[in-house]
């Protein structure tokens, strides 16, 4: 072969990868831009418990030098007690995004199918595309109600965000407890915005419905996206399963000892989500006025149907130093997610959409 021949370095190696991958596009996280008001993402607008800081400035050399507890079992002990369920039912995860990469390894073999309702959480398509395994959308039912063929698909694993995301909907735990009872397979409920929708949750009812796994994260309520914590809630043969699959030491001392100090501090937690809830309901009316409708949120982002003009909305946001959630694909192209920030955030940019709407 001369050197004419001869694949381009480095592109070369990628001949060596599965196709499959290679012809995936990938998640695409929220864009993060320096200097800009981020209320695209779903982060909680205020900081976290002071505790937090304290519990990271105590750890020592000597914890830092070791691995951390790989089985995290005083954070399981401590969300076990919050929760009202067994250590042995929890997990814990490099935020949620790891529970699911854990569920999906543990649960799915070759050819085994997985569904969700549409549109939802796009990771949960990503991580079926690198397992391998097909994934199903099934449309919401009319006005984001539960689709009702869910249970007759054959899928091994079911997954809801409830409330969903990006609509923000909730669906009644009545109806998530049926679906449970109906599918012959897993069913797993996101639970990372429950925290804004109060009796939203189906963990009270964990015991009863052995196929179902239940996640939390503190990257919303509990104002630590970055330190990337997440639980995990199931029977406990299931939890001893998936632990034979998560990474040996996947949620570092430091992130263990946040999300403890966090946990401990229910008064600084429900300070959080009273000030979300008060600036969504106050985001909810000053919206209203600009014409715009959203589907009724359970979460800390409103979902707004905006028009023709939401593409050009959100990039002249953008321009001013302030990002909005926008999707460039049909049913979605007309909406902008919207992140409840704080009174201050929220201000500026209903300013900026009074003179843009």
């Amino acid at each position: 072969m001369n050197d004419a021949s001869k694949p381009a370095l480095p592109a070369a190696g990628l001949r060596h990868l599965r196709s499959d991958i290679r012809s995936m596009h990938g998640y695409t996280p929220g864009e993060q831009v320096i200097d800009c008001i981020k209320l695209n993402t779903n982060e909680c607008a205020w900081p976290p418990s002071a505790r937090v800081r304290a519990a990271l400035a105590g750890v020592d050399d000597d914890r830092l030098r070791k691995y951390p507890d790989p089985r995290a079992r005083r954070l399981r002990e401590v969300a076990a007690s919050l929760y009202g369920v067994a250590p042995e039912q929890v997990l814990a995860g490099n935020g949620s995004d790891d529970c699911l990469t854990i569920i999906y390894r543990s649960v799915l073999g070759p050819g085994d199918r997985v569904a969700c309702p549409w549109p939802t959480y796009g990771l949960y398509d990503d991580l079926a595309a690198i397992q391998g395994n097909p994934i199903e959308h099934v449309d919401w039912a009319r006005d984001w109600q539960l689709p009702a063929v869910l249970p007759r698909l054959g899928a091994k694993l079911v997954l809801l965000a409830n409330p969903n995301n990006p609509s923000g909907t909730v669906v009644p735990v009545d109806q998530l407890r049926r679906l449970a009872d109906a599918l012959d397979g897993i069913l797993v409920v996101d639970e990372a915005y429950v925290d804004f929708c109060p009796g939203g949750s189906i963990l009270p009812h964990l015991d009863a419905h052995p196929n179902l796994v239940v996640l939390r994260t503190f990257s919303k309520s509990y104002s630590l996206a970055g330190a990337r914590l997440g639980l995990l809630f199931a029977a406990a043969p299931l939890v001893a399963e998936f632990m034979k699959v998560k990474d040996s030491y996947n949620v570092n001392v430091l992130t263990q000892a946040a999300g403890i100090a966090a946990l401990e501090d229910q008064d600084h937690h429900r300070d959080l989500v009273r000030r979300t809830l008060a600036e969504r309901a106050r985001l909810e009316e000053q919206v209203a006025r600009l014409g715009w409708t959203w589907p009724a949120s359970g979460a800390n982002f409103l979902l707004c149907e905006v028009g023709a003009k939401a593409g050009d909305i959100y990039r002249t946001l953008k321009a001013r130093g302030l990002l909005v959630r926008w999707w460039d694909r049909p049913g979605l192209s007309s909406k902008l997610r919207i992140t409840v920030g704080t009174p201050e955030q929220c201000d500026l940019l209903l300013k900026n959409l009074r003179e843009l709407a």
